[in-house]
């Protein structure tokens, strides 16, 4: 259903074409926002939000945005049941994500329908990791901690030159695409292990480089917003 929904969308231009008059404001002006999810009509989920985009329309050509992701993410496994002489144990995954993309458009006003845009967005990505198991020990129950393993938890900092198109399907509701060009660098956050194990000795934590990246992105979802 979502599907065919998805794809109703994308050919209603061609008939909505010059049903409406440019004084019905289709496009939003200054002063209006819109908010953004992303569509992948063949995929597995035709439907996800990779954040939440809100864009600030300061007048029909000049745009402010903001992407916000704020993810946490936790699962626990039992590893033994309790029983006679044994004690109910877990283990612990987390992972923690916080992303800021602010960036700002430039809309050209191109048809009454049509507004290709470009413009620069920075990256600002924080993301933590930890992996903790319990273990029996006679009657006590001790865990060990991995933290930031296999380069799971980093820092990033990028900016891509950004451009893009959104095409208004009905008044105020756009279906848009867009690709950039930029660079990130990603500093890997050092791995740590903790113990309550008695004698455990905490070694050092171990450092896990870092990498920087440069070229075209695409974003492969096609993007569904509406101006507010």
């Amino acid at each position: 259903m979502i599907r065919k929904l998805v794809l109703l969308m994308l050919v209603s231009p061609f008939f909505a074409i010059g049903q409406e008059s440019i004084e019905s404001e289709i496009k939003p002006i200054g002063g209006e926002k819109t908010l953004e999810v992303q569509l992948t009509p063949f995929g597995d989920t035709p439907v996800g939000i990779n954040g939440i985009r809100v864009r600030w329309f300061k007048s029909e050509s000049k745009v402010t945005r903001l992407n916000l992701f704020l993810g946490l993410d936790s699962d626990t496994d039992i590893i033994q049941q309790e029983d006679t002489g044994q004690e109910e144990l877990k283990a612990r995954t987390s992972e923690l994500v916080i992303s800021l993309r602010p960036g700002f458009e430039n809309h050209i006003q191109v048809s009454e329908r049509m507004s290709p845009y470009f413009g620069l967005e920075l990256d600002l990505t924080y993301q933590t990791s930890s992996q903790k198991v319990e273990e029996q020990n006679g009657s006590d129950v001790n865990y060990t901690k991995l933290i930031n393993g296999a380069q799971s938890g980093f820092v990033r900092l990028g900016a891509n030159a950004i451009a893009g198109m959104d095409y208004y399907v009905a008044k105020k509701l756009y279906l848009g695409t867009e690709f950039g060009f930029g660079f990130s660098y990603t500093g890997y956050l050092p791995s740590k292990i903790k113990s309550d194990i008695a004698g455990f000795n905490e070694p050092e934590p171990e450092k896990q480089g870092s990498a920087l990246d440069v070229g075209p992105n695409i974003v492969a979802q096609i993007r569904l917003g509406y101006a507010f």
